[in-house]
C-alpha cells in the first residue's frame, strides 16, 4: 500500500558490537527525556494534521482539473521515488541516530555528491525507466526527470530534518512544512487552473521542496553540528547498509500496489486505485509518522529493556487502531461517496477498490509500530525474513490477479495475504508474551466496538448515498471517543507528563 517514509530505524545492538560502535544508552538530556517527547510529539503530530489537511483538500481540487488518464503517471513515479530514496540515504540517517558522535558534515556531503550523482544518471536514463511504465506517454520520460530533481532537493532537506528530530526539536520545523504546503497548494492549483494538467503536481510539489530544504538550513544555520571527518563518509555506509536494505524491502511492501499495477495496467487504474489507497491510508499513516517520530528516539533509549519499550509500542499501537477502526468501516460503508468527495465525477471508479481494500488495515495492526520495535530489540533476521515473505505474498499473488480479469482490483485481494506478519506477530510475542496477548484483545475490543458502531448503517440502503455517509461520519465520532475514554489513561501516559511512568510499569 502507498506509504510516505517513516523515521529510520536502528540496528541492532550485536551489529553495532562487530562495527565497533556504541550503542546508545540513557543519559540525562538525552531526547527521550519525557517533556522533550511529549512537545516533540505534540509538534510533529500538529505538523501532520496540517499537512494532512492542505494536501487532500488541495488534490481534491486538483482532481477536478485532472482526469485520472493524466494524473496516473505521477500516481506511478511518486512511490518509485519513494524506494528511489532510500538508495539515496543509503541508511545514513537512521545510522546517524545511533550514533553518539554524529558526523552531519559527512552525512551532508553524501548527500550531494552520491544523490547528485544518482539523481543525475536518473535524469540521463528517464526514458529507459519510463519503459517499465504500461500506460506511459510523451510526459513520462520529462516528468522522470524532473522527480530526479526533487530527489536531489529531498536529499539536502533530509539533513537538517534529521538533526531535528533526533535532538527532540521537531516543533522547529512547523514553520519550514508551513512554508512548503502552502507554496504546494498556492503554486499547483494556479497551474491547474492555468491547464498545466499533472505537471501542475509535478512542478509544484518540486518548487515547494525546494522552499522546505532552505527553510530548514535557515532554521539550523548557527545550530546543526557539521562537523566532517576525512574518510569516514565510506565507513558511514558500511555500517549503515543493512538499514538501507531493510528500508528499502519495507517501503517496496508499502508501495506495492500503484507499481504493480503501473506496470500492466493504463495511467487510469493506476491513478483510481492510488485514490482509493490515499483515502484508506492517508490519515492513519499520517498520525503514523507523526507519533513515530518522537516514539522512535524513546524506543532507542529503552532498547536495552524490552519490557518497558513494549509498553510505550503497545500505547502507540491502540492509539493508532483507534483511529483505523472507523476509518476502515467509514470507507467500506462509504466507498463511492468518498471518492466523489476526493475526486469528482470522473474518479467514481475508484470505489470499487476502496470496497474491496477496506479492511486490510485490519490484518496489519501490529506493523504499525511492529518493525521499529523489533529492530531496537535486535530482532534484524527477523524483519528481513518477514518482509521478504510480505512481498514475495503480496507482490506475487497481486501480480498475478492484477494480469488476469480482476485487474487493478487483484492487488486490493492480494492485500488480504500479508504472510510475513504472522512472522512479525511471533516474534513479537517471544519478547513479552502477556503484553503481546494483552495486546490482542484490546486490539479485538477496538474492533467490536467499530462493529457495534457502523453495523447498523449496512441497513440503511446504497442508494441514499449521503444519509450513509453522514451517519458514518457521527458513528466515527462515537466510536473513536469511546475508544479513548476506554483507554484513557494509558494514553495520558502516551501523551501526557507520565510518559515516563509508562515505560516504568
Amino acid at each position: 500500500m502507498l506509504a510516505t517514509p517513516r523515521f529510520p530505524t536502528a540496528q541492532r545492538g550485536a551489529r553495532l558490537r562487530e562495527l565497533q560502535l556504541p550503542e546508545l544508552r540513557p543519559e540525562p538530556g538525552m531526547p527521550h527525556d519525557s517533556k522533550l517527547l511529549v512537545q516533540s510529539a505534540g509538534a510533529a503530530t500538529l505538523s501532520q494534521v496540517w499537512r494532512m489537511a492542505v494536501t487532500m483538500g488541495t488534490y481534491m481540487v486538483l482532481r477536478r482539473f485532472i482526469p485520472p488518464e493524466e494524473m496516473g503517471v505521477w500516481s506511478w513515479a511518486e512511490p518509485l521515488f519513494v524506494l528511489i530514496a532510500q538508495i539515496r540515504d543509503l541508511g545514513v540517517p537512521g545510522h546517524v541516530v545511533r550514533m553518539r558522535d554524529r558526523t552531519y558534515g559527512n552525512y551532508l556531503v553524501l548527500q550531494v555528491v552520491w544523490g547528485g550523482l544518482l539523481a543525475g544518471a536518473l535524469a540521463l536514463g528517464a526514458p529507459l525507466l519510463a519503459e517499465a511504465f504500461a500506460g506511459r506517454d510523451a510526459q513520462t520520460a520529462p516528468v522522470l526527470r524532473w522527480m530526479c530533481l526533487f530527489l536531489f532537493v529531498q536529499g539536502l532537506a533530509s539533513v537538517p530534518l534529521t538533526y531535528f528530530e533526533v535532538e527532540q526539536r521537531v516543533v522547529r520545523t512547523i514553520p519550514a512544512e508551513l512554508a512548503r504546503n502552502v507554496g504546494f497548494a498556492a503554486l499547483s492549483l494556479v497551474l491547474a487552473w492555468r491547464g498545466f494538467g499533472v505537471w501542475s503536481v509535478v512542478l509544484a510539489h518540486t518548487a515547494s521542496y525546494v522552499i522546505y530544504a532552505v527553510a530548514l538550513w535557515l532554521r539550523a544555520a548557527g545550530d546543526i553540528p557539521l562537523r566532517y571527518q576525512s574518510a569516514a563518509t565510506a565507513g558511514l555506509v558500511r555500517s549503515s547498509w543493512p538499514l538501507a536494505v531493510m528500508s528499502l524491502l519495507e517501503l517496496a511492501v508499502l508501495n506495492l500496489d500503484p507499481l504493480i499495477i503501473g506496470l500492466v495496467l493504463p495511467q487510469a487504474a493506476v491513478a483510481r486505485a492510488s485514490l482509493a489507497i490515499l483515502a484508506l491510508f492517508f490519515f492513519s499513516r499520517s498520525v503514523a509518522d507523526a507519533v513515530g517520530r518522537s516514539v522512535y528516539p524513546a524506543l532507542v533509549a529503552h532498547h536495552h529493556q524490552p519490557e518497558r519499550s513494549f509498553e510505550l509500542y503497545r500505547l502507540a499501537t491502540l492509539f493508532l487502531v483507534s483511529f483505523v477502526v472507523p476509518l476502515s468501516f467509514g470507507a467500506f460503508l462509504n466507498a463511492e461517496a468518498v471518492a466523489l468527495v476526493l475526486g469528482g465525477e470522473q474518479w467514481i471508479g475508484a470505489g470499487r477498490y476502496l470496497t474491496v481494500a477496506a479492511f486490510v488495515p485490519f490484518l496489519r495492526p501490529l506493523t504499525m509500530f511492529g518493525r521499529e520495535y523489533l529492530m531496537v530489540v535486535h530482532r534484524d533476521r527477523l524483519l528481513i525474513l518477514y518482509t521478504l515473505t510480505n512481498l514475495l505474498s503480496l507482490g506475487g499473488l497481486g501480480y498475478w490477479l492484477v494480469r488476469g480479469e480482476l485487474r487493478e482490483l487483484g492487488m486490493a485481494v492480494a492485500g488480504y495475504f500479508p504472510l510475513g506478519t504472522l512472522l512479525l506477530g511471533w516474534g513479537l510475542r517471544q519478547i513479552a508474551p502477556r503484553s503481546f496477548d494483552r495486546l490482542l484483545v484490546e486490539i479485538g475490543e477496538l474492533y467490536l466496538l467499530g462493529l457495534l458502531c457502523f453495523g447498523w448503517i449496512w441497513w440503511v440502503p446504497a442508494e441514499r448515498m449521503w444519509l450513509r455517509f453522514g451517519l458514518s461520519a457521527v458513528a466515527a465520532a462515537v466510536c473513536v471517543a469511546i475508544a479513548l475514554w476506554r483507554h484513557r489513561a494509558a494514553y495520558r501516559r502516551f501523551l501526557g507528563t507520565e510518559a515516563d511512568a509508562a515505560l516504568s510499569q
